[in-house]
């Protein structure tokens, strides 16, 4: 590897890049601010505008970008010629995004021989502490991820130890240590993990602007509230949440708020709000997405699945087809891309590969409510693992409700499907091993843990609960593909490679028994 070069100048030069997109991002929000209707603090507002304008032409020319320059300069006149009264923003919004767009390519042409600070959303905002390269805290994951692996091994090794038979006064020094480096790993790794946590307001700009241009698009007046802002999230998770809701903001932007003369007609006030709110609960970030819409009409879902050619036998929520690829509510399927099967298909699937969950709530006539669940930390997590056919398998804690013994005189056929009653309720029961082809014929004891996916209920049956373990997640080999009910992988501490069950996946399939002969 080439050694990389400490010219004072290319240090400067990262810096102007890493600066320069923060203050067109602070701009940005100032500028929707005012669309917003932000009237009282209109003057302050737009001397910040201003201000931050000026700086990012005198940097641009001290570094000697002209073009970037001349365009900042040509904004700030834009700035300066704005109504007072009723300031029309959406030019110079497009300034900002040709000012990214001109940043971004220089940025790459440099990159080969600049070393570029990575950018952390909100960290010019740090005081007192130094930038640190996003790549950096990746390795550390990384290496905190191999600790724990080997962490996992050391116990399993103690325990296996004991057994064989040894001095108990040896025995107890190990515990004793082995005891100390775990504390001391479990505080390196919520350290270093929350070096990895942006706040979610990161991403409210992002969402903002999504607001405005599609209320643009459609002549609609929606007003976009927030909180929860600081709320954190790692900025693996970060990414997902941006990709989803920016797909559930520009739904409800299109089909939940309705038109001004429309909400008239309904007696509603002209202006629509959409809501973005985010707490923290457990293990899991919670962020609602909510609209004071048309709500979702169940009867156009039904009639558009029979248009479509859809079984709704199966059907356990009539919400869930939203989520089908393609699906839409426009009849002769005119439109696809803005339909709500296209957005919401992409937002499920980038939830559930981190393994989240989306949950809907809708009241037709009075809005909707999209409900992401998120782990706090995709990349360390806990997990119960059971065994099946003499394999160990891993399932995330987050989706487990309870776990019973388990006869086959428990549970009874309905429709040649095996079902469990529970708390009353009944609900399917699915076989792991039967399901994964290692068994011939569904197990008749044993254990059923009850999990809970997309608002759906299962019931897993295995051999046995083998314990609850801090895992590694690994992602699959690209040649395995993505099989049903699996979303990874993960390292036991005695190095056996195990999968991790997909609960979304598990529930989604059709839990048959198999049928006499």
């Amino acid at each position: 590897m080439p050694e990389m070069t400490h010219d004072p100048f290319e240090e400067l030069l990262g810096d102007y890049f890493l600066d320069a997109r923060e203050r067109i991002d602070r701009i940005e929000d100032i500028l929707l601010g005012l669309k917003a209707g932000d009237a009282h603090n209109l003057p302050d507002s737009l001397d910040s505008a201003k201000r931050e304008l000026h700086t990012i032409k005198g940097n641009s020319g001290m570094m000697g970008m002209t073009d970037l320059q001349s365009l900042a300069h040509v904004l700030e006149d834009k700035v300066l010629s704005l109504d007072k009264k009723e300031p029309q923003v959406d030019e110079i919004l497009s300034g900002l995004d040709q000012f990214r767009s001109l940043l971004e390519t220089k940025k790459e042409k440099n990159k080969q021989t600049v070393a570029v600070p990575e950018e952390r959303p909100g960290q010019a905002d740090i005081q007192g502490s130094i930038r640190v390269p996003f790549a950096a805290l990746d390795e550390l994951v990384d290496l905190l991820a191999e600790m724990v692996i080997f962490r996992n091994r050391l116990t399993d090794a103690v325990v296996r130890g004991r057994t064989m038979g040894s001095s108990d006064d040896a025995w107890n020094e190990v515990d004793t240590a082995q005891l100390a480096l775990g504390k001391t790993l479990g505080f390196i790794q919520e350290r270093i993990m929350k070096l990895r946590m942006v706040p979610l307001k990161t991403l409210f700009r992002h969402l903002r602007r999504i607001v405005h241009d599609e209320s643009e698009k459609e002549t609609k007046e929606i007003h976009f509230e927030t909180s929860g802002g600081d709320t954190p999230m790692d900025k693996a998770l970060l990414e997902v949440a941006s990709e989803a809701l920016g797909h559930l903001i520009r739904n409800a932007a299109i089909h939940g708020i309705e038109t001004p003369r429309e909400r008239v007609r309904k007696r509603k006030p002209r202006t629509g709000i959409v809501s973005l709110s985010a707490t923290t609960h457990a293990n899991e970030v919670v962020i609602e997405v909510e609209d004071d819409g048309a709500g979702i009409k169940k009867q156009a879902l039904v009639e558009s699945a029979a248009r479509q050619g859809i079984d709704l036998s199966a059907t356990e929520d009539l919400y869930s087809l939203m989520f089908l690829p393609g699906f839409s509510t426009r009849e002769g399927g005119a439109d696809l891309s803005a339909g709500r099967g296209m957005g919401l298909y992409a937002a499920l699937q980038s939830i559930q590969r981190l393994g989240g969950r989306l949950e809907v709530l809708s009241e037709e006539g009075s809005g909707s409510c999209f409900r992401l669940r998120l782990p706090l930390s995709v990349s360390i997590t806990r997990a119960m693992l059971m065994s099946a056919d003499r394999e160990v398998y891993a399932l995330p804690l987050s989706n487990i409700v309870e776990s019973i013994r388990f006869r086959t005189e428990d549970g009874y056929e309905v429709n040649h499907a095996k079902v469990f009653s529970w708390r009353e309720k009944v609900i399917p029961v699915i076989d792991l091993g039967y399901s994964f082809s290692t068994a011939l014929r569904p197990r008749e004891n044993g254990y059923v843990v009850i999990i809970e996916a997309d608002g759906k209920y299962r019931g897993l049956v295995v051999d046995d609960i083998v314990g609850i373990r801090e895992i590694v997640v690994k992602g699959l080999d690209s040649m395995v593909g993505s099989p049903a009910g699996i979303s990874g992988s993960t390292i036991l501490g005695d190095g056996r490679v195990v999968l991790i069950l997909d609960p979304s996946g598990l529930a989604a399939l059709r839990p048959f028994v198999e049928e006499s002969v």
